[in-house]
């Protein structure tokens, strides 16, 4: 099996085939070394279950190495856990680092669809949904029948496999955990029987910690289990008293700095913002040409060059014009130059050469006129399997995106079901949206539709009149406006706007 180098830089397999994984599979389950062994012991996971489970490892090797057929290094220092679809075809393998190798979970294939464990559906009518896959491993060690997505996002499609079903959502016991449950609880409302919101005793991060620190905990289990039912027949909704003690962590959390804001690259704009970009849908507005995709572009290139993983997609521009902008601003050129090819090549190769340091963590997505959200969805969700972990997503613009309803049927004038869908994006992966679009969006008669759905609206002006007489390659003074904040204040903040250096530089807020 070879690797190929996508249109975005990923490094995805050409085409698995079943038979490929099962040799791949055979290759990992070799190398499960007394390493691998101690850690599983330590998780509480018995030498049977591995072997039940097929599990594999890969060491981590010294020097390069790549054995004929093999992903020599794509799984170092994880565990490798087969994934078998409904009929027990192996269709991917996925990763899980150990003693702190980043990412956390690596998928080969990238299918989110399947559930670990999935072939337990055909026989089990209730069903305990985990996200980690110890959590998965811990239950059914004691015959409880387990689901795990391990770092897939739980979707409509998810939810249809549990149709009938009696689920018990297993979630990590912290806030995005509880805010996950809460989503998935929802998606099962119509088609899953019943649906219970597994809550764990305070200090108790997950259902793996749970079975190594408690005594005798499959009857533990069992008994949290009845007791949630029987509470849940006294009281259908749950307080807000369960989650006091999650709140008070999250918060400690970020009393102490654990959960920063991802910085814009502009230190006042993170002030107002409350430490920077964080979970929520932001909507950059302005006038045609004014500098909006400017702006997001350089705000991506420096999210990225902080080894944050970053989206951008682009209904726009093209991914040579995206990338000229960023050269340019490396360079202290205007992008039509770059454009043009009019920058000595010595030059440009000098500053590709300093871009592919933010590069490896940036992936741009083309949009067309047949680009609908789901497919970028997809896109993004196989990056987060493959990397890891959920990256911001820059789009540009909202009034490019095509919409279509369940009858498959073009939706115009879509702006607010654009923006909702979005708005869930951020809620479903934990992470910030960012979007351009044209201040007209306010004039819109769907506007206020749009702007419930923003969590940040902030709106990009020229700081006076007269700077619309000014010659395109002049300095610009710009402001931005912050027209909502969610969680933080309002104001505004000034810029100069180089467009001879296709960079903005930040004067002051108010």
């Amino acid at each position: 099996m070879d690797l190929q180098k996508d249109d975005f830089g990923a490094s995805l397999p050409r085409r698995v085939s079943s038979d490929d994984l099962t040799k791949l599979l055979q290759y990992y389950r070799k190398g499960l070394t007394r390493e691998a062994t101690d850690y599983l012991r330590r998780r509480g996971i018995k030498a049977e279950t591995a072997e039940k489970f097929e599990l594999g490892f890969e060491p981590f090797q010294i020097g390069f190495y790549t054995p004929q057929g093999k992903l020599g290094g794509y799984f170092t220092n994880c565990l490798v856990f087969p994934v078998r679809d409904a009929n027990g075809l192996l269709v991917d393998l996925i990763g899980r680092g150990i003693n702190g190798a980043k990412p956390k979970y690596k998928a080969l294939v990238g299918r989110g669809d399947v559930f670990y464990n999935e072939q337990i559906l055909s026989h089990s009518e209730d069903v305990l949904l985990c996200k980690n896959v110890f959590d998965a491993l811990s239950l059914e060690q004691v015959d409880l029948p387990t689901l795990s997505l391990l770092d897939s996002t739980f979707k409509e499609a998810h939810a249809k496999k549990l149709a009938d079903k009696r689920v018990f959502i297993c979630y990590p016991n912290d806030d995005k955990g509880r805010r996950e449950s809460n989503r998935i609880a929802g998606l099962l409302q119509e088609v899953a029987r019943e649906t219970y919101t597994v809550f764990l005793p305070e200090g108790f991060r997950d259902i793996n910690h749970f079975f190594v620190q408690v005594k005798n905990p499959p009857e533990a289990f069992r008994k949290l289990l009845k007791d949630i039912v029987d509470e849940s027949l006294k009281t259908p909704v749950s307080a807000d008293a369960r989650n006091l003690v999650v709140f008070l962590e999250e918060f400690q959390k970020r009393h102490h700095g654990e959960s920063p804001g991802i910085s814009t690259g502009f230190s006042e704009l993170d002030e107002k913002l409350v430490g920077g970009l964080r979970t929520g849908l932001y909507l950059f507005t302005g006038e045609g040409s004014i500098g909006k995709s400017m702006l997001l572009r350089q705000m991506a290139d420096y999210i990225a060059a902080e080894d944050t993983p970053v989206v951008y997609v682009s209904w726009d521009m093209t991914g040579f014009e995206l990338w000229a902008r960023s050269i340019a601003r490396l360079l202290g050129v205007a992008p039509k130059q770059v454009i043009a090819g009019q920058v000595p090549l010595e030059q440009v190769n000098q500053a590709n050469q300093n871009y592919a340091k933010l590069a490896k963590n940036m992936w741009t997505f083309e949009g067309g006129v047949d680009t609908m959200l789901p497919e970028v969805e997809d896109y993004i969700e196989r990056i987060k399997q493959t990397i890891g972990r959920a990256p911001i997503v820059f789009i540009d613009h909202l009034l490019r995106i095509p919409y279509r309803d369940k009858e498959g049927r073009i939706v115009q004038q879509n702006y607010a079901l654009v923006s909702y869908a979005l708005h869930q994006w951020s809620r479903q992966w934990d992470t910030p949206i960012v979007v351009a679009a044209p201040e007209q969006i306010h004039r819109h008669p769907m506007s206020g539709s749009v702007e419930a759905a923003a969590d940040v609206i902030l709106t990009l002006r020229l700081a006076t009149e007269e700077a619309d007489e000014r010659e395109e390659e002049r300095k610009e003074k710009v402001s931005l406006y912050l027209k909502k904040n969610r969680n933080g204040t309002l104001g505004a903040l000034h810029f100069e706007f180089d467009k001879q250096k296709a960079i903005f530089r930040i004067l002051s807020s108010t």
